[in-house]
């Protein structure tokens, strides 16, 4: 995407009478928020026409962009519905589809989300067979249903890297994280109705051992990548994901930090969180975040421009808050 426009001023956002959100001044926020929005201004990106749609700057070429956004995924898609036949590649594109206005029964979500369902249960999926130690931690095929397959056991899913800038490198890990992932865009697309999506669901919901902070093989950035599925999940079960919600939400450092986690996953699961709780604890990491935030109003790592709608999401989350 080449076609340049001039760019367009970000709106004004500082407040008369600050308030306090997290460790700073609403008027702080809303300075970072502003030199977010600036620094995507004139972008084509599917993330810039979010970031403007969120902060009421859209565009009439916006519609030409998201147009064009959509021709450039679809010619990426192999005739099976994948993107180069990868589990997390085509989710997030599905995920691109959708946040590019396409509807689920749109001819595009419908061969990449073909994919995504054909991979349930697949061979390799994580939970697949069962051992006596696994069988005992009810993680195995006995008590694990609806998961996704990343691949064959022969092929390497780790390391397994994911826009927002985490990486996975242990193997099983990353067929768990692949499965959550593609578990959320799949909910998104409204098909929670599916007996074995239910089951996944269902699945994540039971493993509390992922909400727990004692056990190295369930890092916080995994119970955020199930956390950000399992919200989308059907009505009936929303009370027991609160109760997830809030074991995730206690595991934030005092100062307001994420110890060990990969601050952008965990922001870009609970600033799309529809939770009191989440969001104020997105409000108190906004020292943390400003802090790594560029003159020019950008993040850097992993996709660029998708840590920053991350950001000025997380932002706005924050503001709303105060």
């Amino acid at each position: 995407m080449t076609r340049p426009h001039s760019p367009t001023a970000p709106p004004r956002l500082e407040a008369p009478n600050p308030v306090r959100t997290g460790n700073l001044e609403t008027s702080d926020t809303q300075r970072a928020l502003a030199r977010a929005v600036e620094w995507f201004a004139g972008r084509e990106s599917r993330q810039a026409i979010l970031a403007r749609q969120l902060t009421g700057l859209h565009r009439a070429e916006d519609h030409a962009a998201a147009g064009f956004a959509i021709r450039e995924t679809r010619r990426q898609t192999r005739m099976d519905g994948s993107v180069e036949g990868s589990l997390v590649r085509t989710a997030w594109a599905t995920g691109e589809l959708l946040d590019l206005g396409c509807r689920p029964d749109d001819a595009p979500v419908v061969r990449t989300l073909g994919f995504v369902l054909s991979r349930q249960n697949g061979p390799g999926h994580f939970g697949e067979g069962c051992d006596p130690e696994r069988h005992v931690a009810r993680l195995c095929t006995h008590y694990l249903s609806g998961f996704f397959s990343a691949g064959l056991r022969d092929e390497a899913v780790a390391p397994l890297q994911f826009p927002c800038g985490l990486t996975i490198h242990d193997e099983e890990q990353a067929r768990f994280a692949a499965s959550c992932f593609a578990l959320r865009v799949v909910l998104r697309a409204g098909e929670d109705r599916r007996d074995a999506v239910r089951q996944h669901v269902r699945c994540l919901i039971d493993l509390s051992v992922l909400w727990q902070d004692d056990d190295p093989r369930w890092p916080l950035d995994l119970a955020c990548l199930a956390l950000g599925a399992i919200t989308l999940g059907p009505y009936d079960l929303r009370e027991q994901v609160e109760a997830c919600i809030g074991d995730v939400v206690a595991r934030q450092a005092p100062d307001g930090s994420w110890p060990g986690a990969e601050l952008f996953n965990v922001l870009d699961v609970l600033a799309a969180t529809p939770s009191l709780r989440a969001r104020a604890a997105v409000d108190r990491t906004v020292p943390h975040l400003l802090r790594g935030q560029l003159s020019d109003g950008s993040w850097e790592g992993g996709v660029k421009e998708e840590r920053t709608l991350i950001g000025l999401r997380a932002l706005r989350v924050a503001l709303r808050a105060a």
